[in-house]
């Protein structure tokens, strides 16, 4: 069956699977009586395509090493050969006789031999260069643990010269085929490794470096070098064998997941605008299930587990929490926990369809709806809190572990400093997990690059520890210093990296709330401990606490800045975002001074009002950007007054009605007997959120198009009742899949918010290449249909199953993002777009 991995493959396999469709059809019309037309033509253009690729696999087999290249090559260059001679003998019998059974056999037997030959011989191609590259990385692997050995200054010399250019010519040949393929998860995790081992090899070179001069030198700090070494020297082997793993997935089970596979990190796809196994998700299936109470067992039992998975999803999130808002949390858990023995108690004695059943399922979605938001609320102030100040405590660390060996109380800080450092590496790392399942982040590709951005956090710290006490033991060591800052700024770059995530990831607007309630708690408490005159330490704690988190505003401020177009609400954010920056220094200023004089009724009257103005600043700009992202709804339209009569106008011819959008069979089909047909309702259940417009209504007549599609797959009587239309049905989803792709784009280009731009433009990039995939496996499915070989057909059947789930998938979460930048498009061009989103039942002004 043909593959789809590359690039390359489909640019090649494209064209001759449409001339293979063609003499499918002409093959169906000839059996059908039709006369047929002279086919000399089409089959010597395939023919000479053909003998082209066999030229090259024939000086392909000539020259390469590759033992299983040279044997696989040749049994498929035969098999490409068998198939265009049996399409020369069919083009020349049919030529004589119209009609000639043997002729037409030779037709479609030719076809489906071409389509399937040169499918293998691009794999066979492709797998051959996949080697090439799995040969250079199991080299660079096996060379790198050489490390492990090198315990000169000369070896390393050795080492790096041999290393350097392996490295170099590995990480341009990934570089190169994880651009050729079109599966993007693959190909993000291709490029994140690669990248991954280019920023390693400084390191591995700077810790080995260390490791020498220290055993040669006899000092301390030779063990913590050899662990930085021997981390990296792993991470190094890691990431190359997860290359090689990805290298690999060829399989068309691993790539007909294509553009909507997992890479393992994350939660999973989207589904009516919620990421999938997300705590958001979670609560919406536990409310659709339990509000079907009493429908049968299996419905009773998927609801209480839907609830269930709920609350072991809010109990971990809530063992992260303060003691407070745990307890919140958890109070929730246990009322819900109660309603559900009650809901169970009922269901087991039958009556799960009674009143009293139904009324504990509505108590249940509301307190659902209310664990979700105090989990939010949570989880916001938990990030506003651990990313108040990111890298504080490292410079803390770095502070302490070159503070000379004379100071005071250097050990005791030291250890503080470091203890803090971790501790604090791993709340940022564990919060910014807990933001990627929370529901709040609806973007897969955003969600999977905090967990895995998390985890290398957790991972580097470490190995910064470890450095910062080699500097600590020799605080006077050039190669110490020069070692630590290497990996210092690696550890920056992932906290840099996974704030700007968890920034993208959060909803802004709630974030600056949650700021401002922490800056005005802090600022409170400071008030009240200066107006007592009793801890300077703690009001100075306060008022620092206060000072960064301000601070932090205004970085997130800058981020919506460079996110957005929009010139007025830059300029918004701009004036705001000052005027919090103004009004930092005074407010520490006359804070240092109240402390300073205690018991100064008119000092500390200053700093409360210097202390308001900068909380008034942050809830400016907290009002500024709520009303970008939640405008305030239109006024009604006025009352309209009575006009005179008009006299009658001049009759007109009458336009034909609009045609109403395809209408699917009420009935949803089970997924397990007519999974695409019940992909096709899902998608139609997605678009009909919405009042028709252009994007809905194609989205509509695609579901409607792959249920017939489906019809005919499975042998059943429907629109589609030939290959003919078989395949120009495909073709016509394609096409359809194309207007998507160009609604979309013009919303994007339009769009002032450049995170919802990117959003949509990953989305319709995925469209053209499973659309094309989709005429390929017609044009597979239809040379199978209605043969002898049933395995062929079913597994032509399972690649059409799959593509079709995929590309719905896929325009179904275009609906969701066009609809949610369309409101970031200016008033003006909006209507030039011709997509207006009105939710059905919504009042439209």
């Amino acid at each position: 069956m043909p593959a789809f991995h590359t690039k390359t493959i489909h640019s090649i396999l494209d064209p001759v699977a449409q001339q293979v469709s063609q003499l499918v059809i002409l093959h169906e019309d000839a059996q059908q009586g039709r006369i047929m037309p002279d086919i000399s033509l089409p089959v010597t253009a395939v023919c000479a395509a053909v003998q082209n690729l066999i030229a090259v696999g024939k000086q392909t087999v000539g020259h390469s090493k590759d033992e299983v290249l040279k044997k696989d090559l040749p049994l498929t260059l035969d098999m490409v050969e068998s198939a265009s001679k049996m399409l020369v003998e069919s083009a020349t019998g049919l030529k004589v006789d119209n009609h000639s059974k043997k002729h037409l056999e030779l037709l479609l037997n030719g076809a489906r031999g071409i389509l399937q030959g040169i499918s293998s011989l691009l794999l066979t191609f492709d797998q051959g260069e996949v080697r090439k590259i799995v040969k250079s990385c199991a080299g660079v692997a096996e060379y790198i643990k050489v490390a492990e050995v090198v315990q000169t200054m000369d070896d390393l010399v050795t080492f790096t010269k041999n290393l350097s250019p392996g490295i170099t010519s590995m990480t341009k040949m990934v570089e190169t085929r994880y651009q050729d393929l079109t599966n993007p998860s693959h190909a993000s995790i291709l490029a994140a490794e690669n990248d991954q081992i280019k920023q390693a090899l400084p390191l591995l070179l700077s810790s080995m470096k260390a490791f020498v001069t220290f055993r040669r030198d006899k000092k301390k700090g030779e063990a913590e070098a050899q662990e930085n070494r021997n981390y990296i020297v792993q991470a190094m082997g890691d990431s190359i064998a997860e290359i090689i793993r990805v290298l690999q997935l060829t399989s068309q089970e691993e790539v007909m997941m294509a553009l909507s596979s997992e890479t393992g990190s994350a939660q999973g796809t989207m589904a009516g605008g919620l990421l999938i196994g997300s705590l958001a998700a979670k609560v919406h299936s536990a409310k659709e299930l339990i509000n079907q109470t009493g429908t049968d067992a299996k419905t009773n039992k998927a609801g209480i587990q839907a609830v269930e998975a709920v609350l072991d999803e809010a109990r971990r999130i809530a063992r992260t929490l303060p003691a407070d808002r745990k307890a919140v949390i958890e109070g929730l858990c246990d009322e819900l926990e109660s309603l559900k023995r009650e809901l169970v108690m009922l269901q087991s004695s039958g009556q799960g369809d009674s009143a009293r059943a139904h009324a504990i399922a509505a108590a249940i979605s509301s307190k659902l709806d209310e664990l979700q938001m105090k989990l939010r609320e949570a989880i916001t102030r938990k990030v506003a809190e651990d990313f108040m100040d990111p890298l504080g405590p490292l410079n803390a660390m770095t502070e302490a572990s070159r503070a000379p060996l004379n100071a005071p109380a250097r050990a005791e800080t030291y250890v503080k400093k470091v203890t803090d450092f971790q501790d604090h590496s791993k709340k940022m790392a564990d919060t910014a997990i807990a933001l990627a399942k929370s529901g709040i982040v609806t973007d897969k590709n955003l969600a999977d690059s905090l967990i895995l951005t998390a985890g290398k956090l957790k991972a580097v710290a470490p190995q910064v520890v470890h450095a910062a006490k080699i500097v600590y033991e020799n605080p006077d060591s050039k190669e110490a210093k020069e070692h630590y800052d290497m990996l210092k700024e690696d550890y920056q770059k992932q906290v840099q990296k996974l704030t700007k995530l968890v920034d993208s990831g959060l909803d802004t607007v709630e974030f600056l709330k949650a700021s401002e309630s922490m800056l005005r708690e802090e600022l409170e408490a400071a008030k009240t401990i200066t107006r007592a005159g009793t801890d300077p330490q703690t009001a100075f704690k306060h008022i620092a606490t206060a000072a960064r988190t301000a601070n932090r505003v205004v970085a997130v401020v800058q981020g919506e800045s460079e996110n957005s177009e929009d010139p007025t609400f830059k300029t918004e954010l701009a004036s705001s975002s000052q005027a919090i920056t103004a009004a930092i220094a005074p407010m520490v200023t006359s804070a240092k001074t109240c402390i300073q004089q205690v018991g100064n009724a008119s000092a500390h009257h200053e700093f409360c009002v210097k202390a308001e103005n900068l909380a008034q600043a942050v809830h400016d700009v907290y009002n500024v950007v709520d009303t970008h992202y939640n405008p305030p709804p239109p006024p009604p339209p006025p009352p309209v007054e009575e006009a005179p009569e008009r006299p009658p106008l001049p009759a007109e011819p009458e336009l034909p009605p609009r045609p109403p959008s395809p209408q699917l069979m009420e009935a949803v089909p089970l997924q397990s007997v007519d999974p695409i047909g019940y992909a096709a309702h899902k998608l139609d259940k997605d678009a009909k959120q919405w009042e028709d417009n252009e994007m809905v209504a194609t989205a509509r007549r695609m579901a409607k198009l792959f249920m017939q599609m489906s019809k005919f797959a499975r042998g059943e009587e429907g629109e589609v009742r030939s290959k003919k239309d078989f395949i120009n049905t495909a073709r016509m989803i394609a096409k359809e899949s194309e207007d998507v792709v160009k609604m979309a784009r013009k919303v994007a280009d339009a769009c002032t918010d450049k995170r919802m731009k990117r959003a949509i433009l990953q989305l319709v990039d995925k469209l053209p290449t499973i659309s094309t995939q989709l005429k390929i496996i017609a044009a597979v499915k239809a040379t199978r249909q209605g043969g002898d070989d049933a395995a062929a057909d079913r597994e032509a059947t399972e690649m059409l199953t799959d593509n079709a789930k995929n590309l719905m998938q896929a325009v179904s979460e275009v609906l969701f993002a066009t609809e949610a930048a369309t409101i970031r498009v200016p008033p003006e061009q909006r209507a030039t777009l011709g997509l207006q989103w009105v939710k059905k039942g919504a009042r439209v002004f």
